[in-house]
Order: structure tokens, then C-alpha cells, then sequence
């Protein structure tokens, strides 16, 4: 399948490594604004062709997939032109900004038949699918609370560039990362109603209006929450699942998961947890290792594009589709707008 990447930033870089890895695809062209930028990438990915426009891209012919890489307030246009255009779209999160221009995807799929996702990648991290294996196994029996902490330093590069485009978003640095564990807790509780979400601002950035966030999400008698930073001493992404039978502790990063089954508490209980728990870090260190070492290594990027090339093959349902790209949007759009009143309001008060 002829592959195009449209938007050559930082992220592009992960979608071409990603589809270099998919034997049935093959990467035809790039586009960018930026016409140096687009020339350079299409150079250093050996890439036949690059362009300024989708408009020009599409005039190729023959492309089968457009990759949409570029900033979220433009993904509705993009992806509209080349789905009508004849071509399957996937799209970086979040799907869009605003459920109106959501819902024009999710319109314009159904219309041409052709095939949409959403990059979702965290859900398809090595530890967040082996996680979920347990979960559909029934190892945690009912799912009670799922608790997402997505943590980053003040040296984020999106945060530390005062020019960045997120800036400018509703919710601000918050509207581009948050669709991260808004789909990881629907993903393990179901459709979710947001509850109180909270900011404030610790770090000195004076474009970033806050920089600290938490929020909370009802599914019936259960719980979500969602803790996001800008001021953390390291990066770390934990996601923790508390069911009847068993917690499941996940690291993101380190790519480790840790079960905590239930357990009466003795004399020897504590040590023996602890044993435990240190055999199944270490187990989840070996088979990482052993992974990265023999090339079977594939982060969440590179997953799910691969994942949506077999469903394209197949003739299957992406693996996430645009109609759960509108549901995640929602959430968000509700989450943004409680952020900017939140935001509002500290200011007038100060």
C-alpha cells in the first residue's frame, strides 16, 4: 500500500519509523507547509516525493493511505479532502479539538466507505496490552478504578517552546496530551462522565496558564482519575487498575507490570508480596530486553500503525475506530472548557 505522511514535526518521525517496519506498506510521499522541512524529511527517509499541500499530494494518484501528522485544528480538513479524495486516513491524537469538526469525520467516513482510525498508541504499549490481557482474562475480576498519572518535566519540549502551537488551544498544553488517559479510562471503565477537574500552576513558564491538573470521571458507582504534570522530576506514565480480585500496577515507560493478587495478611505475607512483586519486575526487565534485542520490539506508534495496515489487508475494523476518536473528544471538549472557567477565575482573583 502507497503510504503519505501529511505534517512533518517532531511526531511525524515516530509514523515513518513506524510504517518503515509494515512490509506491505511503502512511504511515496510527505508533506509540510514548510517546504525546506517537507524536502529534508522526504531526504532523510529516502522518500520520492514531498510537497507544500494535500491538495498537490493527492494529485500523485494511487495513494492508499494518508498518515495526518499535522496540529489537531487542522486534522478535520485534512482528513474530509482525503477520504473524499479516495484515500484511508489515520490520524494523530486527538482526533480533533471541538466535537463539530469530529463529527464531520465521522460523517465523511461513513459517506465514502473508505478507512479512518485514531492513533491511540498508548493503548497499545507493550505493558498497557499485556495488562489488558489480564483484565479480559478476568484475573481482576470487576473493574472498580482506574487511575492514569502522566507525568513530565519543565523540559517538555512542547511546554518550553513559548511559540508552540498547543499554547494557543483551549485547555492549552493540557488540550494535547489529555486524550492520553482520557481513552486509557474508557478503555478499562466504559463511557465515563467527567466529574471535578482541577489546575493550578507551580513551574514559571508565563505562556502556560497552568501546568498541574486533576481530574476525576464517574461510570456509575465507579471511578476514574486522571493526574497530569509539567514539573515532574522525571517522565513517568503509571496506570493503575484496582478490581475485585487483583490491582494491576503498570509502569508505561519501563514497560512493566506488576499483579497484586488479593491476599490475607500473616506474619510473612509482607515479605513474600515483596518477593514477589521484585520477581515479576525483574521477569518484565529479561523479556524486554530479550524483545528489543531480537527486534521485536514495537512501541505503541508502531503497533497501532501496523494494526491499522492489517486491518486495511484484512479488510477489518481499524483498531481504533473515528466514531471512539468523537467519544474521547467529547470528554476532552468538556475538560477544556471546565479548564479555561477554572483558569478564568484564578485570574480574576489574583
Amino acid at each position: 500500500m502507497n503510504v503519505a505522511v501529511v505534517g512533518c514535526g517532531e511526531v511525524a518521525n515516530g509514523h515513518l519509523k513506524a510504517w518503515r517496519k509494515v512490509p506491505s506498506a511503502r512511504l511515496v510521499a510527505v508533506s509540510d507547509l514548510n517546504e525546506t522541512l517537507a524536502k529534508s524529511t522526504a531526504k532523510n527517509w529516502k522518500i520520492p516525493y514531498y510537497y507544500t499541500s494535500l491538495l498537490e499530494l493527492m494529485e500523485l494518484g494511487n495513494v492508499d493511505v494518508v498518515d495526518i501528522c499535522t496540529p489537531p485544528q487542522t486534522h478535520a480538513a485534512l482528513a474530509v479532502q482525503a477520504m473524499k479524495g479516495g484515500s484511508n486516513v489515520v490520524i494523530e491524537k486527538p482526533m480533533t479539538m471541538t466535537v463539530k469538526d469530529a463529527e464531520k469525520i465521522v460523517g465523511c467516513q461513513k459517506a465514502t466507505g473508505v478507512e479512518a482510525g485514531v492513533i491511540h498508541n498508548w493503548l497499545f504499549e507493550p505493558p498497557i496490552i499485556e495488562a489488558d490481557s489480564f483484565v479480559k482474562r478476568g484475573y481482576l475480576g470487576e473493574v472498580f478504578n482506574v487511575e492514569v498519572e502522566a507525568l513530565s518535566t519543565k523540559e517538555d519540549s512542547m511546554a518550553t517552546n513559548e511559540r508552540h502551537w498547543c499554547h494557543s488551544l483551549p485547555g492549552g498544553r493540557f488540550s494535547e496530551m489529555l486524550a492520553h488517559p482520557i481513552y486509557l479510562v474508557r478503555h478499562f471503565l466504559g463511557e465515563i462522565k467527567v466529574g471535578a477537574v482541577q489546575v493550578s500552576k507551580i513551574g514559571d513558564y508565563p505562556w502556560m496558564t497552568s501546568d498541574e491538573l486533576c481530574a476525576t470521571f464517574e461510570v456509575g458507582n465507579k471511578f476514574g482519575r486522571v493526574y497530569a504534570s509539567f514539573n515532574a522530576p522525571r517522565d513517568a506514565i503509571f496506570v493503575e487498575l484496582y478490581g475485585r480480585e487483583a490491582i494491576l500496577k503498570i509502569e508505561v515507560i519501563n514497560a512493566t507490570v506488576n499483579v497484586l493478587p488479593s491476599r490475607k495478611v500473616s506474619r510473612f505475607s509482607k515479605g513474600a508480596d515483596s518477593l514477589r512483586q521484585a520477581t515479576q519486575l525483574a521477569g518484565s526487565t529479561f523479556k524486554n530486553a530479550a524483545k528489543i534485542v531480537s527486534g521485536r520490539w514495537l512501541d505503541g506508534h508502531e503497533m497501532y500503525i501496523s494494526r491499522f495496515a492489517e486491518s486495511l489487508v484484512k479488510g477489518t475494523e481499524p483498531p481504533v475506530t473515528v466514531e471512539e476518536g468523537l467519544k474521547v473528544v467529547k470528554t476532552l471538549e468538556d475538560m477544556c472548557r471546565i479548564i479555561e472557567s477554572a483558569e478564568k477565575r484564578r485570574q480574576e482573583t489574583t
